[in-house]
């Protein structure tokens, strides 16, 4: 007869092992075995369920519990508590907080191995450019299921304004149930690709607008993109400073929190200083210089006096 292994083994700690140790083991394992790095599914959810049991304190003492009445070991793989019993059925009663040991016992859990049991939810992420999420998309991914290895088909719509990390979710698109009960769902994450002028902060738009010195010092006048496509124009003021933000209500992204409102573009005024001058220009700037009789520096200076 195969040896039975117990939680505690299919981690590789041991049974006073610490919270930390089994964290330990289990990240490691998990990195060996996941499933998306060519490692073997199974083992990856044998791991998973024991770091299920064994990182919960009350799952982890009913667990120990079941040990000590001679749960583990019996008739092959992870056996049940008593004669009859389900593995699986068990842990459901440990995970509703009902206790492994429940009213029926001795009975064998009959009933309870027969209960639907809903399926467990899928994940599975799409890349988006920065240009779709602005103005939403439509993926069609295909995907499988762990339980039949059947591949399924499913329309991912990009709502617009999606944002990286962004979660859409499917209802009853992930695994199979058992027992009649309903499928999980499938939960899509957006990985949205950075945009090389537009930063978001949620359905906000922020940009960096270089200007020149001479513009920052007499003041321009800019056409600046949107995210939407147009264009707005920008009048900088004589003297605005670097950093300098200014604000254009809804012409940010759509915003996913509030259907219907639109996020502002933040256009973030950066003043460049030429690294290099020609004789003609350096010029000018010294005679400016000499002739500039402001005090750019007074707070600085008075302070100083003070030390």
């Amino acid at each position: 007869m195969p040896q039975v292994k117990n939680f505690y083994d299919v981690l590789g700690v041991s049974k006073d092992a610490s919270d930390a140790e089994i964290k330990k083991a289990f990240r490691s394992l998990a990195v060996k075995y996941h499933p998306d790095s060519g490692g073997d599914e199974q083992k990856f959810k044998e791991i998973s369920e024991a770091y299920e049991t064994l990182s919960h304190p009350d799952k982890r003492r009913e667990y120990d519990q079941m040990l000590q009445f001679g749960g583990i070991p019996g008739q092959g793989g992870y056996a049940g508590a008593a004669a009859g019993s389900g593995w699986g059925d068990i842990f459901d009663n440990i995970f509703r907080g009902e206790g492994a040991f429940t009213a029926d016992w001795g009975q064998g859990f009959g009933g309870a191995r027969n209960r639907p049991r809903r399926g467990g939810d899928l994940s599975l992420s799409v890349d988006v450019t920065a240009e779709d999420a602005f103005r939403g998309v439509t993926h069609k991914v295909t995907y499988r299921i762990p339980s039949t290895g059947e591949q399924q088909t499913i329309s991912v719509s990009v709502p617009a304004g999606a944002v990286n990390g962004g979660k859409l979710r499917y209802k009853r698109r992930g695994e199979y149930g058992a027992n009649g009960g309903e499928r999980g769902d499938l939960v899509v994450t957006t990985h949205v690709a950075e945009h090389p002028l537009f930063k978001r902060k949620g359905a906000d738009v922020v940009m960096e607008l270089p200007v020149s010195v001479y513009e920052a010092a007499l003041g321009c006048s800019v056409e600046v993109p949107t995210p939407g496509g147009a264009t707005v124009r920008l009048k900088v003021p004589a003297g605005t400073q670097s950093g300098k933000t200014f604000r254009f209500k809804e012409m940010g992204a759509p915003d996913v929190k509030h259907r219907g409102r639109t996020g502002a573009l933040l256009v973030k005024i950066a003043v460049k200083v030429p690294t290099s001058l020609t004789d003609e220009e350096r010029g000018g700037l010294e005679a400016l210089r000499e002739a500039d009789g402001r005090d750019y520096r007074e707070k600085v200076e008075r302070f100083r006096a003070t030390m």
